[in-house]
C-alpha cells in the first residue's frame, strides 16, 4: 500500500510539472513584452509588445484548463490524444454544469466594486463558477485520466462499436462531471475557507514559515515530490491572493507575472513573493557546491570531475535545473544534502528578513529578465547579490570542510585502492560489456526484461519506470548505463538519473521497445 501510494504521488508530481515547464517560457516572453512597451520604445515596437502581452495573458488567465489537459495527457497510459481531447470537453462540461446549478439554486454571487473578488466565485471562459483556480484543472484532469485508463479499452459488438473505447470512458465521465460540478458548489466554499486559513497561518509565521518552506522545497528533491510543495504556493490561493489591474490572481508566481504586466503602477511587490525565491540556491548555491566538489577531488581526477560537474553547474545556474548536480553528491553523502537544504533555508530566510523582494523561481536568465522590468528600489536585487556572494563563500567552505574532515566520497574522492581493484578486475570487462551491449540492452536487462516493464516516462532529468516485479530489477546493470548519474529504487518505481538529455533517451528506449510513454 505504501509503495502504491508513493508511486501515485510520483505520477501526479510528474504530471503537474508538465504544464509548469511552459510557465518559464511564458514569464520570459511576458518580461520581453513589458520591456518592448517602455515609453522610449518606438510605437510600432510598443504595439508588438502589447500583442505579445495579450498572448501571454491568455495563458496566465486560463491555467486551470492548461493544467487539466496537461495532467490528463501525462497520466493517461494509452490513447493520450483522445484523453487530452476528453479532458478539454470535460472541463467545459464542469463549467457549464456548475454555472447552471449555481443559477438554479440562486447561489450566484453579486459582483461588487472589485468584481467577484472575495466572493469565492470567478468567471472562467465566460462561465461564473466556484473559484477553484488551478485546483479545478487538477481535479478534472485526474478524474478524466483515472476513468480513461480504466475504461478506454472496453469494446462492444459491431453495431454499438461507436460507443466503445474512449467514447465509453467519455460516456461514463458525463454523469461523473455533473455530480462533481454540483458537489463542488457546496464542498469548495468550505475548502476555500480552509485554504484561506492555512495560507493565513503560513503568512503569519513570518521568517519561520519561510525557513520551513525553503528547507522542505529543497530537501524533498530526491523523492521527486518537491513539486507538490512549491507548486500550490506558486500557482494557487495557498500562496496568496491579490487584485492587480482589476483582476484577481492566486499564487506567488501568478501574482508576480501580473505585477510584471502592470510594472508601471507597482511600487512594492506582493508579500506572496516569499514563496518564489527558491531560484537563489539554483544560482549561488549550485556554483558554490560545484566549486567545492572540484576543489575536493583528488589531483589526478580533477579534470575528470570538472568535465562532469561544470556542465551540471551551468545548467543549474543558468536554466535552474539542479538535479544533475544534486545527484552527483546526494548519493555519496546524504549529510551534505541535509546541510545543502539547511543552507538553502537560511539563505531564503535572510533574504526575506532583510527586505529583498526579488523573484527567483528558475535560473539566472529568468531571474534577470523577469526582475529587469522593475526598479532596483522595488526588487532590492542588490541585496540578493550581496547575500549571494556571502552565502556562496559559506556554502563553499562548509562543503569543503565536511568533505575533507569526514572524508566523504564525493566525485573524484573514491579510495585509490578501490580504483585499482576496479582497474584490475572490472574496468576492462565492463568496457567490453559496454562495447557489446548498448544502453538499451542495459536498461532492459536492469529492469528485468521487456515483459517486466509496465510504463516508461520522464521528468526534467529522470527516466521513470514502473515495473511489474521489483525482484527482477538489477541495479548493477542499470548503473552500467553510460549516461546514468544515479539509480533510485522504490518498490516497483525505478528512477534512473540521466540529466538534460533524458527526453531523447526515453524516446529512444520507448521506440525500440515499441511502447508509448506511461
Amino acid at each position: 500500500m505504501k509503495s502504491k501510494f508513493s508511486q501515485t504521488m510520483q505520477d501526479f508530481s510528474r504530471a503537474v510539472i508538465v504544464p509548469v515547464k511552459f510557465m518559464a517560457v511564458m514569464g520570459l516572453f511576458l518580461a520581453v513584452s513589458v520591456i518592448l512597451q517602455l515609453e522610449f520604445m518606438p510605437s510600432v515596437v510598443q504595439t508588438f509588445g502589447g500583442l505579445i502581452k495579450t498572448m501571454m495573458d491568455s495563458m496566465l488567465n486560463n491555467l486551470a484548463l492548461i493544467f487539466c489537459v496537461g495532467i490528463t495527457a501525462s497520466l493517461a497510459k494509452k490513447k493520450k490524444v483522445e484523453a487530452a481531447l476528453i479532458s478539454l470537453i470535460a472541463f467545459l462540461f464542469f463549467l457549464a454544469a456548475n454555472n447552471a446549478w449555481l443559477t438554479l439554486t440562486d447561489q450566484l454571487a453579486e459582483a461588487g466594486e472589485m468584481g467577484l473578488f472575495g466572493t469565492g466565485q470567478a468567471v472562467v471562459l465566460g462561465f461564473q463558477v466556484v473559484d477553484m483556480n488551478v485546483f479545478l484543472g487538477m481535479l478534472v484532469g485526474c478524474l478524466v485520466a483515472f476513468i480513461h485508463n480504466r475504461f478506454s479499452d472496453k469494446e462492444f459488438v459491431d453495431f454499438l462499436s461507436i460507443y466503445g473505447g474512449s467514447r465509453f470512458s467519455f460516456m461514463i465521465l458525463i454523469p461523473v462531471i455533473l455530480v462533481t460540478a454540483i458537489g463542488m458548489s457546496y464542498i469548495w466554499p468550505v475548502v476555500n475557507s480552509w485554504i484561506s486559513s492555512l495560507s493565513g497561518f503560513i503568512l503569519t509565521t513570518g521568517l519561520l514559515g519561510v525557513f520551513i518552506y525553503a528547507f522542505g522545497n529543497r530537501f524533498l528533491i530526491p523523492t521527486g515530490l518537491h513539486h507538490l510543495l512549491w507548486m500550490p504556493f506558486c500557482f494557487t490561493a495557498l500562496g496568496g491572493t491579490a487584485e492587480i489591474g482589476g483582476q484577481v490572481y492566486n499564487g506567488a508566481a501568478n501574482i508576480f507575472y501580473a505585477e510584471m504586466a502592470n510594472a508601471g503602477s507597482i511600487t512594492s511587490l506582493d508579500p506572496s513573493l516569499r514563496f518564489a525565491t527558491f531560484g537563489f540556491v539554483k544560482i549561488f548555491g549550485s556554483i558554490a557546491v560545484a566549486l567545492a566538489l572540484i576543489h575536493c577531488a583528488k589531483k589526478h581526477r580533477k579534470e575528470e570531475v570538472k568535465g562532469m560537474i561544470l556542465p551540471s553547474m551551468f545548467v543549474a545556474a543558468v536554466a535552474g535545473i539542479t538535479e544533475p548536480l544534486d545527484f552527483s553528491f546526494l548519493f555519496a553523502s546524504p549529510l551534505l544534502w541535509l546541510i545543502h537544504s539547511l543552507l538553502t533555508a537560511v539563505s531564503e530566510t535572510i533574504l526575506w528578513g532583510i527586505g529583498a523582494r526579488t523573484y527567483m523561481l528558475y535560473g539566472l536568465i529568468d531571474t534577470f529578465v523577469s526582475n529587469s522590468v522593475f526598479s532596483p528600489s522595488v526588487t532590492k536585487f542588490y541585496l540578493v547579490i550581496i547575500v549571494g556572494i556571502i552565502m556562496s563563500v559559506i556554502w563553499y567552505f562548509v562543503f569543503v570542510l565536511l568533505i575533507t574532515k569526514l572524508n566523504l566520497k564525493t566525485p573524484g574522492r573514491e579510495d585509490d585502492s578501490a580504483e585499482e581493484v576496479v582497474l584490475a578486475n572490472g574496468l576492462i570487462g565492463e568496457q567490453l560489456i559496454n562495447d557489446s551491449n548498448s544502453d538499451f540492452d542495459l536498461v532492459v536487462a536492469g529492469l528485468g526484461g521487456k515483459e517486466n516493464i509496465e510504463s516508461i516516462s520522464n521528468c526534467f532529468t529522470r527516466l521513470r519506470v514502473t515495473v511489474k516485479d521489483e525482484e527482477l530489477v538489477d541495479s548493477v546493470q542499470l548503473e552500467k548505463i553510460s549516461q546514468q548519474k544515479g539509480v533510485v529504487l522504490n518498490g516497483t518505481n525505478v528512477q534512473v538519473i540521466i540529466g538534460m538529455g533524458v527526453q531523447s533517451f526515453k524516446d529512444d528506449i520507448c521506440e525500440k521497445l515499441g511502447m508509448s510513454e506511461g
